[in-house]
């Protein structure tokens, strides 16, 4: 009798335990990653004479980097026109461009037959960099990431030019358009002033001033001290400082149960709230090589409003007037971070003759792309640009 009751009962733990098991993996196990068809686009005529795609061919490529660390190159392929790389901004992804069929710049230029590249620098992926993100239902791992990466010698000049030679002899073009938002508008003036303007055919920025208006831009000094210093003019990495930027878990999930509209990035509910907070989750974090050359560099109170390399003392905006080919400049008229004085400098800076400057009331730094009005206010302005230097590129 008493083996039989202890037979039981070893049983019911077991079931206890497999039970538990089950439960735990199924909160561990991150949802589904989209599918990606291979076929070609499924073209449908809307009553409004609107073309809608509803399948796109799309491909992911990893590819290696000099330095022997790798990008991510999201592909929907375009069947007539050259291709378009797009960067993503600081903290960001490729989703700010392909969030959803809603709100997804890159659907958009693929069915108007352009050919584009997302392109994910090192480390970028969208899994939000919580430590110990599986934990707690996110696909994270807490990938390597050294401190010492910057703007221009890792970014630039291993990340966007790796892209770039990898577009060109994929797609057997010569030239490429180069496009970005924020920081990743930042790389194509620098690719275009650095590099050269040999692999471009034109430049589209959505959010990306070139300046540090000092009534604008005013970086905390104890939050820089987290990350570099300075000595005298220049600014280096803190060895022991934070090695990278960071958001705890439990800081967002508090954020978004007090969620306010961030201002700084969206301009009240031009984009949608659940994309406001969701997107808190999916940003990567960002080498202190990085914030020190982007926050130390813009630093109004060292140089005068420019956007200065902060090693090398190279003068980003004194050097626009060697961009010449095509460009267009995007801008929010309630963009904080970026705002769109600024960038209209950037568009009388430049040498371009074809140059197109746009502003649209009540977008902020990230309505630009993810506002649900941008399909049918913004989008069109892009592609109908495109389509307008089509002769010069062509």
């Amino acid at each position: 009798m008493l083996n039989n009751l202890k037979i039981n009962k070893a049983f019911t733990l077991l079931v206890i335990s497999i039970i538990f098991l089950i439960i735990v993996t199924a909160f561990i196990i991150t949802k589904e990653k989209p599918s990606t068809p291979l076929e070609k686009p499924v073209i449908e005529e809307s009553q409004g004479g609107k073309v809608n795609i509803t399948k796109f061919t799309k491909e992911v490529y990893t590819i290696p980097t000099a330095d022997n660390f790798e990008i991510t190159l999201t592909r929907y392929i375009g069947h007539k026109k050259p291709p378009i790389i797009l960067i993503h901004g600081m903290g960001g992804n490729h989703l700010i461009f392909d969030w959803d069929k809603n709100h997804s710049l890159a659907r958009f230029l693929a069915a108007d037959n352009w050919d584009v590249w997302l392109l994910d620098l090192r480390t970028h992926d969208g899994d939000g960099d919580f430590l110990f993100g599986k934990l707690r239902g996110l696909d994270s791992d807490r990938e390597y990431m050294n401190r010492y990466w910057d703007f221009d010698r890792t970014y630039l000049k291993k990340d966007v030019v790796a892209a770039v030679e990898f577009v060109k002899e994929k797609t057997k073009q010569d030239k490429i358009i180069l496009g970005g938002q924020s920081y990743g508008g930042y790389l194509a003036y620098a690719y275009a002033e650095l590099i050269g303007e040999n692999d471009l055919a034109g430049i589209i920025t959505t959010g990306a001033s070139p300046y540090a208006n000092p009534e604008d831009f005013q970086p905390s000094f104890s939050e820089m001290n987290n990350y570099g210093f300075y000595l005298g003019e220049k600014a280096f990495v803190r060895p022991f400082g934070h090695p990278y930027t960071t958001w705890a878990k439990y800081q967002i999930d508090y954020y978004i149960k007090n969620f306010q509209t961030a201002e700084t990035l969206f301009c009240k509910d031009t984009t949608s709230e659940f994309i406001q907070k969701d997107i808190c989750y999916c940003g990567d974090n960002e080498p202190a090589g990085v914030w020190v050359d982007i926050y130390f560099g813009k630093n109004p109170r060292k140089y005068d409003g420019h956007w200065v390399d902060p090693q090398t003392l190279y003068d980003y905006s004194a050097n626009l007037h060697k961009i010449t080919v095509p460009i267009i400049f995007i801008a929010g008229e309630n963009d904080l971070q970026d705002p769109s004085d600024d960038v209209y400098k950037a568009y009388e800076s430049v040498s371009s003759e074809y140059k197109k400057f746009l502003e649209f009331d009540d977008h902020s730094h990230l309505d630009l792309v993810l506002g649900d009005d941008a399909k049918d206010l913004i989008f069109p302005e892009i592609t109908d640009w495109l389509n307008s230097i089509f002769f010069v590129i062509d």
